[in-house]
């Protein structure tokens, strides 16, 4: 293999780019500079061991001391010191030698401090070598640098900085930043800025030549002064900013102009803009490190953003998700934005972090600790797969299947109290670790998915049909964000013409406190309102004086001021305070609006919107008075009055046939993929049927054969559970049916509009309302023999049943009938599930008609059905691709479709009405209908961004209605509402500064010591009407407001951050239960809970009360804007930390405490509350007053004055069991008896009690016969038996109110009589008529006509002579049509049916003789054998001799035996067939004949001989144009003798002279002249390759072959165990413990393959050789058998042919037999060679790896250097994958591009086939390397590269050339097609050269196409250059571009043309070699060349186009060659450092 032929091996030290030790590179064949190095290089690298362990103190030994630094240093430093801990240890030998000289030298010696003369010997080092001697003298190197300098040595400044720039140039990161920082750490650069202040003023000679190394060398100085700042601005810009900032940005200046102006001194120009580039760069980190400081103590982020918001991506990235912190502002709430887009940027970053912040938070945690079990914002699920796709009536997404640990944790978790998988939230999915992600929602959660381990999601970013279902596990991260409003919100912000939309800006974005009219109103417009006594009064709108005074509209006058302000100003603002009436009044507004407000009354002109559907409905619902022209957009309205104003309801009255056409597509594909998953479902968890299965797989139907005539249902089920083995039932299954029961249903009708976890789902679909059916799919319905999920249930019903049974203590008999059912249908159930198992399992039979179906073992029957369902999964897996397309298509047209129909509706339409989510999504449809009038009620809960985005261009008025005191927007990131106001809403914004707004003033709710709590406390102007003033008191207590304090401690919730106070809830529940005794109804009192803990709790234990069971319990948050008659309010919070919550919030206080009307009791901690907020003092101080506040509550009975009963906790609620007291009721009834209740208080008239004593009344005349009821039950007949005598006369006990005669009595006594028709004796009942009876006797004529007898009892009046009695036992008879005539035992001839069935026909396999010949053959029974032709072989003899070869029923001739004959006219003999006769034409042998020409003919004989086809070779010479004598074939020789001439072309063909070229491998071309095309394309090397591969064996490959991976055994091995992989690839190391190593001084405790513990034992053996003598050997290791004394002639010598002498220590090879001195073989193993490689016997060049010894040596250049490049050449299995998936894709992309080409070139097709055929072999060799597929990759940049020049030609339309040009491509066509294993270097450098010629030749038919040319050919200048120019370019000799192009240009200037002729493309010759960046270099002429492997120069050779030196050795270029940069755009050559750190891709 040459060293230019392909990538060369590369390694990276450990560490990433920084390594953690100055280690040395090995790689194949030499050291190399980079990571890697090619063949037979020398140099530095990054790998391979070159510390030492025992090295001193500082960077390259132990760790050095952190010097005093700040702490962000202080951890950069620890970070390095830790990582330098971990790097390997360990030098070469040559620097172990003198390492060891250096510490002999030193023993007992202490370090010389370093002074100038050290340093400046120091600065002059290797730049590694400055680090080791720095390091050795840590201490004395910081105590120059801190000590004061002298001014006679002030070139210590220029010493260091020049130190600086050497160690800058390694490698070594962490020794270079370590050194910088420590050097910062110091005073040095105080020193400096003090030497630099002087320098100007420097004067003296004397001072000047102490400082000589500035003053001789200033552009230096300065040179490395930048550089020291480069490097600490790149290292650490902190450091850099703080140590250094005043001495670059001031010092450094202010010397500069200093030397300038004292010392004449100016910098270069180009010195001069570096410096003023690093003081820029320092102002930059200054400004970073200003803002991170800024971030870091929460401050607000200032300045402009560096990328507009429009560019931000509205979905979640791997980058932004990971990056710490987004740029953010606040929210502007004082004062005005600066512009529109800023006010968008700062609304969308907001937003975006608002939906992002969470999760990104919780992602940091997650990544920082993945085994934590709870994260923040986030649940993390993993091992989870994308399932199948997923289709509802509203989203389209994907089922995703969870893990089974999941599953198991979900046992625990209440799914109605969870915040688990909510509708809408955000999930995403990662599967590289947090890289990327796919972003989605959760679409649904239903139980019925979730205990499938199923979850169907949207996956927002990603496409329908890319491949999410391929078995790939993810990590999915869900948050509680819900992300849809968010998306359809960011979406809106982002439009670019949002801005010029933007209704209302001068108010939003400019903050103008004064709104005008609204533009629709004119001084003219006239409004009519009706006044309180219903008369119309006229008044003009803007004219204050002509309005009605408020008593006229009865309103108050906050209410008349506000109603003014909203009908007048375009933007108006209104606070309404709890119970201020903000609805009434926004209804009125709107009412006057709608009837009076210059609109159109067919068009939309009001938008409502609200924040909750409650306060949505209850909004539209009183506008229905007004107008029914209303639509309600969304889903979930709980207002039966909406419901015909839904748009689902009023789209469906459009007659639009598109629209339901589009619907009712959707529909179908809906139901077609929930038909083909069924389909999946019944494949992986059932049996198909038979039916089902047979339709994939004929073999199916020998089932049905075999098993026809059988009663069997689905034979196919049968067959699969054919006699399965019943088990005993499991006694935990009795258990699991316990735990299973269904629980009762809870009665939750109370909070059905309350959960609180619900999301406004929009549902703008219809498409399950109509009952309009979807076409059914286009193939059969899915039918199953067998479900596992079905028969699970049916046990589970089937054991209810059985328990049911035991209960009920049912007979033995039945238990045991059901137990066996039970038994039988569990045993199938657990044969299904062990059969699962064997799913993948290849069954090894095939059913034959043959074949006994029953002795099929079990396993290969299942094995066999997964086979068949197989074929059918994999069908229904194509047609739910197909249907996801046309699904997906459906989806698209529908939503256009509906969205058309919705557009057309609500034009129409006056009133609108959505909530905010509605609005986000449905922005477009607003923009459409354009409301000029925009009502959003609740404005104060809403965030900014979500109302901004609902206005369109044509809003011309817009009033808010709200309360910012109340509720304010929930943000859910925190910090977004701690620091940058994100919970400000727009209403809150314009309040706050100041924007004309009205509060409404007077409450209408609440009695006045309730509003006391909230006026003056929250509003100090909130008034009473009187209404309140009149409330009755609340019914059993005494105080109608009342806070119950209590110390009962909190509890948190496991599955969320919620709490519960489960005592105070008790307290609560107690309480509501006793206030509803008091006669109060369900609505009138509401329970509200502060945490949706508490709320679970009291909802799961209101069933434990009487009253509670339709009272509403919610939460807080949700119950803003309503009221209630009573409120029970829990406040949840008391705990050790003293934490109240948002309790201590102002708005939530304010809400909690303006709920209810008559009746207030608040439960909590007041003392806790006090302690924590401000507000809380105040109202308990309030409360203090009133007397309304206590740890015990007073209950009043109001039936018992003055029965009082004191409530302390939940056990005093027995004292008022019924709501009163504990005294009797005495309440007199109306049956005269007293209540007997205790007294209560409810039902007072006691309609509905009733008296539980004994009834007392006379129902009957017989003494002791009383009424058995109570007295509240109605009396009856009296029912007590008594015996009376029957009119029959017999007697009998009736009921004592019935008669004897009583016709319902009936006598029972058993009476005997004589049946009139039979004649037998029976027994009846007295009352029974003797013709009922029937007799039991057996029928008398028994035996029927079947020979059976007869199994009825006497029937002699139902059919007594059986015509029409279905005999049902078995049939006696054989089967119909059976031949067997067998009598007594018929065996399988027997008929199976039922005897009243007819006979099936006999099916059994019988053997029957023909009659017209001797063949038999087997048939069914009842067949006719003679039916059908026999179709065996004919066995008659033929009258040649020969047997017939035709079927038995064919007639026999024609013999078709091939035989021998003779052919007349020239007797050879031929093959022929026996009936036919030969001819010469037939005959193909050689023909004999000699023909006129004197040489024998060369055709075949059946062909006439030609002399123009001989081909002898001539014995005449003839002069070839190459310079050889060429001798030409017979017919070509002759042709020249009679022409007189041979064409070049025919001569150059026919050279045979061997090429004898030297190829670039090193090998002489074995090719002849005419082969190697005269030069131009070599023929593949066909020496022997024998270039040493790096295991130590030699390559015998043929050099025309790519090297293989070493395919000998591996010989590495160790006392436990040898390698088991072959010598190519990379050996596995030994994990045994221990290792062997040990002898009497020590033991290794380590594993095998790991370095030793211990050194290797240099001590004398012990032992005695078998002659008795001493062991030469060392102790542990093998003896050597070597003995002076006893075999002197075989003692070993060493390698100069002397004897070792008696005191040198031998020691045996264990890889060969060879013996050496240890300190030889000791100095061998531990060189360093030139090349990587196992070190070799030096007698025999066996490699030595099985030395024990060298153990560790050997192992470590396995690990290090050998295994990495064995798996660079071999690949690992990803990289091959990988590689193999690209050349696919390649060669597809390849054929897709030259379609062309393909057409036009019949040659470049065959070429591309052969790829494929490449490709394809590649795909199936598991041990192909990836040298191979990387030279495939050539092969198709070859190609590529043919194929495009040929198109460039074919698309100029040129006229020329068109021959040659074809004639080009068949020829490096047929090249590369017989080169398809390898291309090597010599054939691609002739490749490339004929594709220069390419290009050359298209430019010639460029010009000799133009019409210049055409019209001046015949120029003699023009001619002499054209001909010149074909000479060049279309010569058959090797092509030279220069002259080439000479030629051209030539030619070009005679036709006067230009631009056409020029060098090759460089781009394409690059895309050709196929190189990575930095592998070209140029000639000293300039001629291009590319060098493979690592890219540095190895080996010297000659350029192939002016034959000067190119290449070179040791990655040193010989003298001048240079790198060719330009070729590929890079900018170092491939094997440096530079290139290595990826400088090569860091491109401006």
């Amino acid at each position: 293999m040459s060293d230019f032929g392909g990538p060369g091996p590369s390694r990276q030290g450990r560490g990433g780019n920084g390594n953690r030790r100055p280690w040395r590179q090995k790689s194949h064949g030499g050291r190399g500079r980079g990571a890697g190095a090619g063949c037979g290089g020398r140099g530095r690298g990054t790998s391979a061991a070159r510390g030492n362990v025992n090295a001193g103190p500082g960077i390259l030994g132990e760790r050095p001391a952190l010097i005093s630094a700040t702490p962000e240093q202080q951890n950069i430093l620890q970070e390095i010191v830790n990582n330098n801990t971990d790097g390997s240890h360990g030098h070469s030998n040559r620097n172990n030698a003198r390492s060891n000289q250096k510490n002999d030298k030193g023993r007992g010696k202490r370090d010389r401090p370093m002074g100038f003369k050290m340093l400046e010997e120091i600065s002059k080092s290797d730049s590694v070598d400055i680090i080791e001697k720095i390091n050795q003298q840590k201490a004395f190197f910081t105590l120059l640098l801190d000590t004061p300098v002298d001014k006679k040595k002030s070139d210590i400044f220029f010493l260091v900085l020049e130190l600086i720039t050497n160690v800058w140039k390694t490698s070594f990161e962490e020794s270079k930043k370590l050194l910088l920082l420590d050097l910062c750490n110091t005073k040095f650069i105080d020193h400096l800025q003090l030497y630099l202040m002087h320098l100007p003023y420097t004067v003296s000679r004397e001072d000047k030549y102490f400082n000589k190394y500035y003053w001789t060398r200033e552009k230096e100085f300065w040179s490395h002064f930048m550089n020291f700042c480069e490097c600490l601005i790149n290292v650490s810009p902190a450091t850099a900013v703080h140590k250094c900032g005043a001495l670059i940005e001031a010092t450094s200046k202010s010397c500069l102009e200093g030397l300038k102006e004292k010392q004449g001194f100016e910098l270069p120009e180009e010195y001069t803009a570096r410096m003023t580039k690093i003081r820029e760069s320092l102002k930059v980190c200054d400004q970073v490190q200003i803002q991170n400081q800024r971030r870091l103590e929460g401050i607000d982020e200032v300045g402009e953003p560096l990328e507009s918001f429009r560019e931000l991506s509205v979905l979640p990235s791997g980058s932004e998700l990971l990056e710490r912190r987004p740029f953010l502002r606040p929210n502007v709430v004082e004062g005005a934005y600066a512009d529109v887009e800023h006010y968008l940027d700062v609304q969308f970053r907001l937003l975006r972090e608002d939906c992002f912040g969470p999760l990104r938070e919780g992602i940091h945690q997650f990544i920082e600790e993945p085994k934590k079990r709870k994260y923040d914002h986030i649940r993390v699920y993993k091992n989870v797969k994308f399932l199948e796709p997923y289709a509802s009536k509203q989203k389209i997404g994907s089922i995703v299947l969870l893990d089974e640990s999941t599953m198991k944790m979900f046992k625990r978790v209440n799914w109605a109290h969870s915040k688990r998988f909510l509708f809408g939230s955000l999930v995403v999915f990662t599967k590289d670790n947090c890289k990327s992600f796919l972003v989605g929602t959760i679409l649904e959660r239903d139980e019925k998915f979730l205990n499938k381990r199923q979850l169907p999601v949207n996956i927002v970013n990603c496409a329908m049909g890319s491949n999410l279902y391929n078995d790939d596990p993810y990590i999915m991260i869900e948050c509680e964000v819900y992300f849809e409003p968010y998306y359809h919100v960011l979406k809106a912000l982002q439009e670019p013409s949002f801005p010029e939309h933007l209704a209302m800006s001068k108010y939003i974005v400019d903050v103008e406190k004064v709104p005008e009219k609204p533009a629709y109103l004119t001084p003219g417009t006239i409004y009519q309102i009706q006044n309180k006594d219903a008369e119309d009064v006229n008044f003009i709108v803007l004219e204050d004086h002509s309005w009605p005074l408020q008593t006229e509209l009865s309103l108050n006058n906050t209410q008349y001021e506000a109603y003014k302000l909203a009908l007048t100003h375009e933007f108006a603002v209104i606070q309404g305070p709890p119970g201020t009436g903000k609805t009434y009044l926004g209804v009125k507004v709107a009412e006057t609006l709608l009837k009076y407000a210059p609109f159109p009354k067919i068009r939309c002109c009001m938008l409502v919107i609200c924040y909750t559907n409650h306060a949505l409905d209850q909004f539209l619902e009183a506008l229905l008075p007004i107008t029914k022209s209303l639509a309600r957009i969304g889903g979930r309205s709980r207002n039966e009055a909406l419901n015909q104003f839904n748009i689902n309801n009023l789209r469906r009255k459009v007659n639009s046939s598109y629209y339901h056409e589009r619907r009712i597509e959707l529909k179908t594909q809906i139901s077609a993929l929930d038909h083909a998953q069924a389909r999946v479902d019944a494949l992986n968890s059932g049996v198909l049927s038979y039916k089902s299965i047979v339709a994939y797989n004929e073999e199916c139907k020998i089932l049905e054969n075999f098993y026809r005539g059988r009663n069997i249902k689905d034979v196919l089920k049968h067959w699969l559970f054919e006699n399965v083995e019943d088990f005993q039932i499991d006694p935990t299954l009795l258990e699991q049916v316990e735990n299973d029961q269904p629980d009762e249903p809870e009665n939750n009708n109370a909070e059905v509009d309350d959960d609180i976890f619900a999301r406004d789902e929009i549902d703008f679909d219809d498409l399950d309302d109509d009952g309009s059916l979807a076409e059914k799919p286009g193939y059969d319905s899915v039918t199953t023999s067998f479900s596992l999920s079905d028969k699970e249930e049916e046990i589970k019903s089937l054991l209810r049943r059985f328990q049911d049974l035991q209960n009920r203590g049912s007979s033995r008999y039945e238990l045991k009938e059901l137990e066996n059912e039970i038994c039988h249908v569990y045993s199938e159930v657990k044969l299904f599930k062990d059969m699962l198992e064997h799913r993948s399992r290849a069954p090894r039979i095939r059913l034959t008609n043959a074949l006994d179906l029953t002795t099929v073992p079990r396993v290969e029957r299942w094995s066999l059905y997964f086979k068949w369902a197989n074929v059918a999964m994999e069908d229904v897996k194509k047609k739910i691709k197909q249907i996801e397309e046309r699904l997906r298509s459906a989806a698209v047209a529908y939503e256009e479709a509906r969205m058309m129909v919705d557009l057309s509706v609500l034009k129409r339409t006056r009133v609108v009405g959505m909530t905010t989510s509605g609005a986000a999504r449905l922005r477009k449809l607003l923009a459409e209908i354009a409301p000029p009038i925009v009502v959003v009620e609740e404005a104060a809960e809403v965030l900014e961004s979500h109302i901004v985005t609902s206005l369109t261009k044509s809003c011309q008025h817009l009033i808010l209605i709200g309360d910012h005191q109340q509720l304010r927007p929930s943000a859910a990131y925190l910090r977004l509402a701690r620091h940058y106001e994100l919970e400000v809403s727009l209403f809150e914004r314009m309040i706050r500064n100041g924007v004309h707004s009205r509060r409404l003033g007077v409450q209408h709710r609440m009695r006045p010591e309730i509003a006391a709590l909230v006026a003056p406390t929250i509003y100090p102007d909130l008034q009473n009407h009187l209404s309140v003033e009149d409330f009755p008191p609340v019914r059993g207590v005494t105080h109608n407001l009342f806070f119950f304090s209590h110390d009962y401690r909190e509890q948190c919730e496991d599955d969320s951050s919620s709490r519960t106070n489960t005592q105070e809830a008790d307290l609560v529940l107690r309480l509501a239960n006793y206030l509803m005794q008091q006669g109060y109804k369900p609505e009138e009192v509401t329970i509200l809970a502060a945490y949706s803990g508490q709320l679970f709790y009291m909802r799961k234990q209101r069933s434990l009360y009487d009253h509670l069971s339709n009272v509403k319990i919610t939460v807080l948050d949700n119950y803003q804007g309503e009221e209630s008659k009573i409120i029970l309010l829990s406040l949840v919070r008391n705990n050790d930390n003293d934490s109240i919550g948002f309790l201590g919030t102002e708005n939530r206080i304010c809400v909690a405490l303006s709920r209810a009307r008559e009746g207030f009791f608040i439960f909590g901690n007041i003392d806790l509350l006090k302690r924590k907020s401000e507000l809380w003092k105040k109202i308990a101080a309030t409360l203090e007053k009133n007397g309304s506040l206590g740890t015990s509550l007073k209950l009043k009975c109001d039936n018992h004055n003055g029965q009082i009963t004191t409530i302390t906790s939940v056990s005093d609620f027995v004292k008022v069991p019924e709501g009163g007291c504990l005294l009797d009721c005495k309440y007199n009834l109306p049956c005269g008896h007293a209540c007997p209740r205790v007294c209560h208080a409810y039902d007072l008239v006691h309609a509905k009690i009733q008296c539980t004593k004994d009834c007392e009344r006379k129902i009957c005349q017989i003494e002791g016969h009383k009424c058995p009821f109570k007295c509240a039950k109605e009396c009856q007949p009296c029912k007590r038996l008594v015996e009376k005598s029957l009119p029959c006369g017999h007697n009998k006990a009736v009921p004592c109110f019935k008669e004897p005669g009583d016709p319902s009595i009936q006598c029972t006594a058993p009476v005997d009589v004589t049946l009139p028709d039979c004649g037998h004796q029976a027994t009846k009942e007295c009352y029974m008529k003797t013709s009922d009876v029937k007799c039991k006797d057996k029928c008398p004529n028994s035996r029927l006509k079947c020979g059976h007898a007869c199994r009825r009892t006497c029937h002699v009046n139902d059919d007594p002579d059986h015509l029409r009695y279905t005999c049902l036992k078995p049939c006696p008879k054989a089967k119909k049509g059976c031949t067997a005539n067998l009598e007594g035992d018929l065996g399988e001839h027997k008929c199976l049916r039922s005897c009243f069935e007819e006979c099936i026909e006999c099916n059994v396999q019988v053997i029957k003789k023909r009659s017209g010949c001797t063949h038999s053959k087997r048939v069914a029974c009842h067949e006719d054998v003679n039916a059908k032709p026999c179709r065996e072989k004919c066995a008659r003899s033929l009258p040649c001799g020969h047997h017939c070869k035709k079927l038995c029923f064919e007639k026999c001739g024609d013999c078709k035996q091939k035989t021998k004959k003779p052919v007349p006219g020239c007797n050879h003999e031929i093959v022929i067939e026996c009936g036919s006769e030969p001819t010469r034409d037939l005959c193909r042998l050689k023909c004999e004949r000699i023909m006129t020409c004197g040489h024998a003919c060369q055709a075949q004989c059946g062909e006439p001989c030609d002399m123009s086809k001989c081909t002898e070779i001539t014995p005449r010479s003839f002069a070839s144009p190459c310079g050889h004598n060429v001798q030409l074939p017979c017919n070509v020789s002759r042709q020249a003798t009679q022409t007189g001439s041979v064409s070049v072309e025919t001569l150059l063909s026919a050279c045979t002279a061997p090429c004898g070229a030297l190829l670039r491998c090193g090998h002489v071309c074995g090719g002849s002249c005419a082969g190697c095309r005269q030069g131009r394309l070599h023929q593949p090397c066909a020496a022997r390759c024998h270039q040493l591969n790096i295991c130590g064996h030699r390559c015998e490959e043929p050099c025309n072959q790519v090297c293989p991976p070493c395919r000998r055994k591996c010989e590495v091995k160790c006392p436990h165990s040898p390698c088991s992989n072959l010598c190519g690839a990379p050996c596995t190391m030994c994990s045994e413990t221990p290792c062997d190593r040990s002898c009497v001084h020590s033991v290794c405790v380590r594993a095998c393959g790991a370095p030793c513990s211990r050194a290797p034992c240099s001590e004398p053996c012990p032992l005695a050789l078998p002659c008795g003598h001493p062991c030469r050997g060392l102790c542990g290791e093998p003896c050597p058998p070597a003995c002076r004394l006893c075999d002197p002639e075989g003692f070993p010598t060493d390698l100069l042919g002397d004897p070792y002498d008696d005191d040198e220590k031998l020691i045996q090879l264990q890889d060969c037999p060879h013996i050496f001195d240890v300190d030889t073989l000791d100095n061998l193993m531990n060189s360093e060679g030139d090349t990587v490689q196992l070190k070799a016997c030096p007698w025999c060049r066996q490699p030595i790896v099985n030395t024990y010894r060298y153990k560790d040596l050997i192992n470590k250049l396995l690990k290090n250097d050998i295994n990495p490049i064995k798996a660079k050449v071999y690949g690992t299995d990803s990289q091959r994958r990988t590689k193999k998936l690209e050349m696919v894709n390649k060669v597809s992309q390849l054929a897709d591009a030259h379609r062309r080409t393909i057409l036009a070139s019949k040659e470049w097709s065959n070429a591309l086939h052969v790829v494929i055929k490449i490709i394809k072999r590649a795909q199936n060799d598991r041990k192909i390397s990836l040298l191979q597929l990387e030279m495939n990759d050539i092969y198709m940049n070859f190609l590529d590269t043919v194929g495009q020049y040929y198109m460039k030609y074919k698309a100029a339309h040129l006229s020329e050339l068109d021959v040659e040009m074809k004639t080009q491509v068949k020829l490096l066509c047929n090249v590369l097609t017989t080169n398809s294993h390898k291309i090597s270097e010599q054939q691609q450098l002739d490749l490339d050269n004929e594709l220069k010629r390419m290009n050359s030749m298209i430019q010639l038919a460029k010009i000799l196409s133009h019409e210049s040319y055409k019209s001046s050919k015949t120029n003699e200048i023009v001619m002499q250059a054209s001909a010149a120019a074909n000479d060049a370019v279309l010569s058959w000799r090797v092509f030279e571009e220069g002259k080439g192009v000479e030629c051209l240009e030539k030619l070009e200037n005679a036709v006067k043309l230009s631009g056409i002729a020029s060098k090759e493309e460089r781009a394409m010759i690059v895309k050709v070699i196929g190189l990575k960046a930095g592998h070209w270099y140029k000639c000293p002429n300039g001629h291009f060349y590319c060098i493979a492997d690592c890219g540095g120069a190895m080996v010297l050779s000659k350029c192939p186009d002016c034959g000067a030196a190119i290449g070179g050795q040791g990655h040193r270029l010989t003298a001048g060659n240079q790198h060719a940069g330009e070729m590929d755009g890079s900018r170092f050559a491939a094997w440096s450092q530079e290139a290595n750190n990826m400088a090569n891709f860091n491109f401006d």
